[in-house]
């Protein structure tokens, strides 16, 4: 079953965005040494999964390396000469050892790309197959999870199967003319799609190299599952990724209390907690490693946030309209999904404040009512909580603000409770504005 997941989503967590934003997620993920293994990262965080058997084994396969520190020692040129190389369309080398010599002693005398092309692409080829063959010898002895064990049959049968078991393959620095005419045939002909799949198997453990190595520099740890229905998140030591010195925070959902309540001033760091479970999450659903100390987690069938909803002045809906539109979704994914995971940053903000009360109240009361998903919603409007208390499956959080020589002291730190702290008004008093206006004012 698919996990869903939509771009409104991805555009919250800034999973993809511009190759110059280095803090897109995946920008964080893609130091691959290949082409070819940043390109299977990117398939992976377009395509999260809710199957925990394939979640858990990409995720095992990720924790070997990082458990050993093992490296493939991969050379990104070789790799990418290999790749060109079979994408070459040319006729195929001449077998017999007449015409091998003509096309060599040629190429000598008068250098051909295209000879060059395949000849470098074959021994190229030849050394990536003794890399992968002598990192596949020592694998047993370390065990290996059963993912990168299968890898490693796949590749053994490959390489052991008709026509590569019949053809001779020589050590890449004693090749010769007439290797090189036979082993065209064969790689960029009857056994190319051999080689292809090798080469993909072959970045995706540059991907798995690369993930673990990420987990290691930044700190993240790997996600633990529960086979079970019931409904669990545990987040210990939360940090966004892309918060330099981040303030790191533990939070919790299950069946008993699958809603947070969250309230806090202007800039006390709401948005960017909700992005960083967001990104917990999602991350999860892939099997990579995460931002904080421990995860444990039920798989949910979706992720859906709402934390930066433009105005859609194409099709002129007001920003509360799409808002409203944007609650509609998801009470239709709720309608057709369990185990969905809700986010809401700000509920109806693009309307007045009895509005926004009256509409946040009439949601959230309703939602309570859906207990196999999780919810965490946002808010300026802590009155509503006087009116929520009554459902047992909320819990109240705030993050901490407090007041010291009379400037505002940003803790970023989750707690029990309600926020009462309310900082708007000093905000504006702070910026001067009054006096600007003020100025002005006696200019006219």
């Amino acid at each position: 079953m698919k996990f869903n997941m939509d771009s409104q989503t991805y555009k919250d967590l800034n999973v993809f965005s511009s190759s110059s934003d280095a803090d897109a997620l995946f920008n964080i993920f893609k130091l691959t040494n290949t082409i070819g293994g940043r390109e299977k990262i990117h398939e992976m965080m377009y395509n999260p999964l809710t199957d925990i058997h394939v979640i858990n084994s990409r995720k095992e396969a990720i924790k070997y390396y990082y458990d050993h520190n093992i490296s493939l020692k991969l050379s990104r040129e070789r790799l990418d000469l290999a790749d060109h190389y079979l994408k070459h369309n040319k006729t195929f080398l001449k077998r017999n050892i007449i015409d091998s010599f003509y096309d060599f002693a040629s190429h000598k005398l008068n250098p051909s790309n295209d000879y060059y092309i395949i000849s470098i692409g074959i021994t190229s080829i030849l050394k990536l197959i003794k890399d992968i063959s002598e990192f596949l010898a020592i694998m047993p002895a370390v065990n290996a999870p059963q993912y990168l064990v299968d890898m490693s049959t796949r590749i053994i049968t490959l390489l052991t199967s008709a026509p590569l078991k019949e053809s001779v393959l020589p050590d890449a620095d004693k090749l010769r003319f007439h290797h090189i005419s036979k082993l065209d045939g064969v790689f960029r002909g009857i056994g190319k799609s051999q080689i292809s799949e090798i080469l993909q198997c072959i970045y995706e453990l540059d991907a798995f190299e690369t993930l673990a190595y990420v987990a290691r520099k930044r700190g993240f740890s790997f996600p633990e599952y529960t086979a079970t229905a019931d409904l669990k998140l545990e987040l210990n030591g939360l940090f966004h990724p892309s918060i330099e010195n981040p303030i790191s925070n533990d939070v919790s959902v299950d069946k008993q209390n699958n809603m947070i309540f969250l309230t806090g001033s202007n800039m006390a760091g709401k948005s960017s907690l909700l992005k960083s479970i967001g990104i917990a999450v999602y991350l999860a659903h892939i099997g990579f490693p995460v931002p904080c100390t421990y995860m444990k987690t039920s798989i949910f069938s979706g992720l859906m946030t709402t934390i930066n909803l433009p105005d859609d002045i194409n099709k002129g809906l007001s920003h509360y309209y799409s808002e409203v539109k944007r609650v509609k979704q998801a009470a239709s994914l709720l309608n057709d999904h369990d185990n969905m995971f809700i986010i809401f940053d700000e509920l109806f903000r693009g309307t007045n404040v009895k509005d926004a009360y009256d509409g946040s109240l009439l949601i959230i009361s309703a939602l309570t009512a859906i207990r196999n998903s999780a919810f965490f919603i946002s808010t300026h409007i802590v009155e509503l909580a006087e009116e929520l208390k009554k459902f047992e499956n909320i819990a109240f959080k705030y993050l901490d603000v407090y007041f010291k020589d009379k400037k505002p002291v940003f803790t970023y730190s989750l707690k029990e409770g309600v926020s009462t702290e309310r900082l708007g008004m000093y905000i504006v008093q702070n910026e001067g504005i009054i006096e600007l206006i003020q100025r002005a004012s006696k200019a006219i």
